[in-house]
């Protein structure tokens, strides 16, 4: 079948040759310390951990989407299909679940239908169904696939796909949720690289959250984050976390104030995601995804001037006690 559609692709015969013989005839072995096992034959799929597979499997089920989009369309189903290797999606819009769930239904029972054809096989169990919408306490039901023998679907409240977390009303709650607790875990798992008398030098720890903990928080932040969109319940658990870190790269008191051990640190994200390279004055247009103390709208910001001030306290106020740091953060916070 997949040399079939590589000669109707329009490939060379030398290439339609090497994959006829690459994936006929093939044997695998399981090997145990000292032990080797017999050989087993492997002629089904093309072969798991191989760097062709994804490009052979997107070839092979590129024909079975567009002769479904095709059927769809005669059907006058109005659903779209997307698929990421072995992961496939059904989309159908409408105004109530009366229109929706025949339509999913119908998809979905096309598209088993043409995987037997090309030799594949459906994995019911693994079916999921997510309905959006921002209607409060609505139906919410479910679907029943049990006529073409698939188990009844149960609507789930999040959804994962692709490592996004979606809610039904696409708020992403859960999905900043999720990564704004692994980028504190991470934190806190940094603690044991340093502290405010050994480790890491304070830029050290500065640059490794830069490094390790700004991807992991703000991964997929343009599903949620954009003009005109609610982001407040978002960016408090963002900032939670930020405070957090820190506390740990300046090794201050959990009492100290956000503005001014974020000022210190230099922690300004913006929407880009990325921090500020220097100590520059900060645009107004640009508003941070974690907040340090400062209103975007109604001041700009002197990331010089504040390290500036900081110098001439750092003269004034020693640091040998954690007092006189507490009172030195207050200063700069209220500067």
């Amino acid at each position: 079948m997949l040399t079939s559609i590589l000669s109707h692709f329009g490939f060379a015969n030398c290439i339609v040759d090497f994959f006829s013989d690459y994936l006929v005839g093939r044997s695998t072995q399981y090997s145990w310390n000292s032990f080797l096992s017999g050989a087993y034959d492997a002629d089904v799929g093309v072969g798991q951990g191989s760097a062709l597979s994804p490009i052979l499997s997107a070839l092979y089920i590129a024909p079975l989407i567009h002769i479904f989009e095709h059927r769809a369309q005669a059907l006058n189903l109005d659903t779209h299909i997307l698929s990421f290797v072995d992961d496939g999606l059904l989309i159908s819009q409408g105004k109530t679940y009366n229109k929706t769930l025949p339509k999913l239904y119908s998809s979905y029972r096309v598209v088993t239908d043409l995987m037997v054809m090309f030799g594949l096989v459906m994995e019911h169990d693994k079916s999921e169904i997510i309905h959006f919408s921002r209607a409060h306490n609505d139906s919410n039901p479910e679907l029943n696939l049990s006529a073409i023998g698939a188990p009844t679907l149960k609507p789930k409240t999040y959804w994962r796909y692709l490592g996004f977390y979606f809610d039904r009303c696409l708020s992403f709650k859960e999905h900043v949720r999720y990564y704004s607790t692994n980028a504190l875990s991470t934190v806190k798992a940094m603690g044991m690289l340093g502290n405010s008398s050994r480790g890491l030098l304070p830029l050290q720890k500065r640059l490794l959250y830069c490094s390790c903990v700004i991807p992991i928080a703000t991964f997929g932040f343009r599903l949620w984050f954009f003009a005109g969109a609610p982001t407040k319940a978002q960016v408090s658990l963002l900032a939670a976390m930020q405070h957090k870190a820190a506390l740990w790269i300046l090794g201050a008191f959990c009492t100290s104030p956000t503005g001014g051990i974020e000022a210190l640190c230099h922690m300004q994200v913006h929407l880009s995601g990325k921090l500020h390279p220097h100590g520059d004055i900060i645009s107004k247009s640009y508003k941070p995804i974690f907040h340090s103390g400062y209103s975007s709208h109604n001041t700009s910001y002197d990331g010089a001037a504040i390290l500036w001030v900081f110098h001439l306290l750092w003269q004034r106020y020693s640091y040998s006690t954690q007092s006189s740091m507490t009172e030195l953060l207050l200063l700069v916070s209220q500067y």
